[in-house]
Order: structure tokens, then C-alpha cells, then sequence
């Protein structure tokens, strides 16, 4: 498109204002640059490249996103991939967020011979065996009821990673110590 816009300028562009002006520019020159203060090109044929342009930027702003979804999948699989592999085992997390049904934790995973990666899962609140959670949206936290211990954003946890399913993207995850102890005052 760019080479049919350079083409038609160069064959059908105007080198002058009018046709009666004396001072013309060279439009094969790059010494033309910031000289021209009018349309190069007749108005019908600057319409059509306009509206073909906007055609072409929908298009590429399109497959562009679909290109970063792809990415953003293969990210993903590389992710639950590697945590298949380490199911039953015990990592340090940070809580990262927490819903009435449980708490995400985000651990670092180092693949052999790569950088470290950020993977996250959620702690499913039906695996607290220990006590019966409450949710506290205010504070973002789960409660328990007897034993006071809580889960807040920002807490660190030990995890051990319960199961994988790659074809969504899930890891589940059980907590194996950490969190922090509710004081009344919580409440």
C-alpha cells in the first residue's frame, strides 16, 4: 500500500500549488520534505488510498490482538506445562488476590536453563480442611471461625501444587502453612 501511495505520487503528484507557479519542488528529492503545503495528490485517488488505509489499520489492529491472545495462550500452557510436571510439591507464594471461594497465590517457578517465571494458582477455600472460612471483601481476607487464622492479600504462604488441568490454564494449589492471625480488632 505504502509503495502504491509512492508510486502514484511520483507518477500523478502535483509539483507545484497551481499550474501557473513558477517554483516547483522535486518530488523524487528528498530535499521536498517540509516544502509542500498542498494535497500531492488529486482528490479522488487521495480519498481512495485514505479509505484503504483505514481498511488496512481495522485489519492489522485485529490480527494483532489475535496474535497477542496466542502469545498470551502459549504463555499460559508453558505455565500449567511446567507445574504438571512439579505436581506435589511445595513452593513459597504471595497472596495475590482473595474471593469468597479462595485465594490466589503467585509462586516463582525456575524452568531449567530460563528465566524465572511467575506462576499463579488458586487455593480453592474447600481445601482449608482446618477451619470453616468467611470471606471479608473490606479487608480482603478469609477468617477462620474457630482458629482465627486468616489469609490476606499480601500474605506469604507455603503451597503445594494439588493439580494441573492444561487445556484451561488452572493450577490448583493447597495451603501447607502460612497466613496470619485475626486479633478481634479485624473484624
Amino acid at each position: 500500500l505504502v509503495l502504491r501511495v509512492l508510486q502514484a505520487v511520483f507518477e500523478q503528484g502535483r509539483s507545484s500549488r497551481t499550474t501557473r507557479a513558477k517554483e516547483k519542488v522535486n518530488l523524487h528529492h528528498s530535499s521536498c520534505h517540509g516544502q509542500i503545503t498542498w494535497n500531492v495528490l488529486p482528490p479522488d485517488l487521495h480519498h481512495e488510498f485514505e479509505t484503504e488505509f483505514a481498511a488496512a489499520v481495522v485489519h492489522l489492529t485485529e490480527r494483532e490482538r489475535v496474535a497477542e491472545d496466542a502469545e498470551s495462550d502459549l504463555q499460559g500452557l508453558k505455565k500449567t506445562g511446567l507445574m504438571k510436571e512439579r505436581t506435589g510439591q511445595t513452593f513459597q507464594g504471595l497472596i495475590t488476590g482473595v474471593q469468597s471461594y479462595g485465594f490466589f497465590v503467585e509462586i516463582e517457578v525456575r524452568p531449567p536453563e530460563s528465566e524465572l517465571l511467575r506462576v499463579e494458582g488458586l487455593v480453592h477455600v474447600s481445601s482449608l480442611k482446618d477451619d470453616w472460612y468467611e470471606y471479608r471483601s473490606r479487608q480482603q481476607t478469609l477468617v477462620g471461625r474457630k482458629n482465627r487464622n486468616q489469609y490476606r492479600l499480601g500474605d506469604r504462604v507455603e503451597v503445594q501444587v494439588k493439580s494441573v488441568d492444561y487445556y484451561r490454564q488452572q493450577i490448583d494449589l493447597v495451603a501447607v502453612g502460612g497466613g496470619s492471625q485475626a486479633f478481634d480488632d479485624d473484624d
